[in-house]
């Protein structure tokens, strides 16, 4: 249930609950003032609960106003009733017409009795001085055709009495349960309200502290929990990117090392050389042929590593644009093998290609994917320790995707390191590097991803290294 569901119900609540206290007591009061018609049954039960001689005695008296009425007129019947009551908070009265012909107690008017045709029983019939009796009435007719009542009162089963004393007792305890239920409601919904601030405001706490290795939860399904359950998100999106951060940030001085590493050997020769040449070591015209053909291949290597540097770092943060089209991959390869067929046949290197389908299509950037087949292709020749060296290149169709394989017989790479060979200024083997700037793999993996495509690589069984590579081929393509 939402909060405002439940701020509703609770302000309903506390609305309605004085009123029906209200009600309840207009009730009570209207049954005090009125002729106690709604309750006359329950004190019936009362009268009738009276003491059996009094019963008795009623029943007496109407007998006899039945039989012989003229006894009510007889001063010696008349007194021997006070001495037949059982009780002193009874009281008999005998009336005709206006004139009171017994009363057991003098305190008693005609004016506080109910008038004749009143017969019956009244819970609150009756009041002298401060006293209120229910009053028992029986009406009747003497021979001379007056009219006349006898009247059995008894203030032991007033209603009024019986007000005073629990109405006072009844008007506190509904107010107490109005006060509780305001509480109790006022308690359930400041909690619903509170204990999720709670939760947040300790979260924030361990937030502001750099502590991220927590969870919150809440099972409620109202606007709070709603917010407890975003703002978990918002923590564990904020504990990735700051591992994230801290990750690129660890990358960042690992690459400051590699190229400081990988620009000092040349920088050095490239000192070492000029300084040569300044002393005049190199005395001869060939020996300094050679010393400025050893600092332009350093130069070059330094140049081609901070080229092959800005474009992973444009991969890095996706700021190299694309132009994609779609264009038959087969044919494409092919033309780019053509072109550095020359460069091949001088290294010694053969290469063979074959497709298991004829012209298929893919969405590719061609520049991108020359710079992906160069720096496989050339990676390859760089490690190999084999003559002739062999290059196999493959077409594979797999469902929307176009898989591309290019193996060689070199030496491979150990099994516990082929994950990390597409890793920035990774090398095999250190110690045997011809200069490259350990990025080329890292690149073609990089511009492969942009792609949609993913690479991997795995040893030959019959020895080397193969590296593949997906591309996605045309959407109508994919749809028909």
């Amino acid at each position: 249930m939402s909060i405002r569901k439940r701020l509703i119900i609770s302000n309903a609540a506390m609305i309605v609950m004085p009123i029906l206290i209200i009600v309840f007591i207009i009730f009570l009061l209207s049954a005090v003032y009125s002729d106690g018609a709604v309750i006359g049954k329950h004190f019936k039960q009362q009268w009738q609960s009276m003491g059996e001689k009094n019963t008795e005695l009623f029943l007496n008296l109407q007998k006899t106003a039945s039989l012989d009425q003229e006894k009510f007129l007889n001063t010696d019947y008349l007194e021997s009733l006070s001495e037949q009551l059982n009780r002193e908070s009874v009281e008999i009265v005998i009336r005709k017409e206006n004139d009171l012909l017994f009363t057991s107690n003098p305190q008693i008017k005609n004016d506080d009795l109910p008038p004749f045709g009143n017969e019956g029983y009244n819970p609150a019939g009756a009041r002298v001085g401060e006293e209120h009796y229910s009053i028992r009435q029986h009406d009747f007719y003497f021979k001379d055709g007056s009219k006349a009542s006898i009247f059995l009162l008894d203030d032991s089963a007033s209603f009024v009495k019986f007000a005073r004393t629990f109405f006072p007792i009844l008007l506190m305890s509904l107010f107490l349960v109005y006060i509780l239920t305001n509480v109790f409601l006022s308690y359930i919904v400041s909690r619903s309200v509170l204990q999720p601030v709670r939760q947040l405001s300790h979260a924030s706490e361990k937030i502001s502290k750099g502590d991220f290795d927590f969870v919150i939860k809440s099972k409620s399904k109202d606007e709070l929990g709603q917010l407890i359950r975003t703002f978990d998100s918002m923590r564990g999106q904020l504990k990735e990117s700051l591992e994230l951060r801290d990750q690129y940030e660890n990358n960042r001085k690992e690459m400051i090392a590699n190229i400081s590493h990988d620009l000092k050997t040349p920088i050095t020769s490239i000192l070492g050389y000029v300084e040569g040449l300044q002393d005049g070591i190199a005395n001869s015209g060939d020996k300094r042929e050679q010393y400025l053909d050893t600092i332009r291949s350093k130069a070059t290597y330094m140049n081609r590593l901070i080229e092959e540097l800005a474009l992973y770092s444009k991969l890095d943060v996706n700021s190299l644009p694309f132009h994609f089209e779609t264009v038959d991959i087969q044919a494409f390869i092919k033309d780019y093998l053509e072109e550095i067929s020359e460069e091949l046949i001088e290294k010694d290197v053969k290469v063979l290609f074959h497709s298991n389908i004829s012209h298929p299509q893919a969405r590719i950037d061609r520049d991108k994917l020359i710079r992906v087949m160069e720096n496989i292709i050339f990676n390859s020749m760089k490690y190999m320790d084999k003559s002739p060296a062999t290059i196999n290149i493959s077409i594979i169709e797999e469902k929307n995707m176009i898989k591309i394989s290019v193996s060689d017989n070199g030496p491979g790479v150990p099994t516990e390191e082929l994950a990390a060979i597409f890793n920035r200024f990774y090398r095999t083997d250190p110690a045997r590097s011809t200069g490259g700037s350990g990025l080329g793999l890292a690149i073609a993996s990089q511009i492969i991803e942009a792609h949609g495509g993913k690479m991997w690589a795995e040893n030959v069984s019959t020895g080397g290294l193969r590296v593949n590579f997906t591309l996605k081929k045309p959407e109508d393509e994919n749809d028909e």
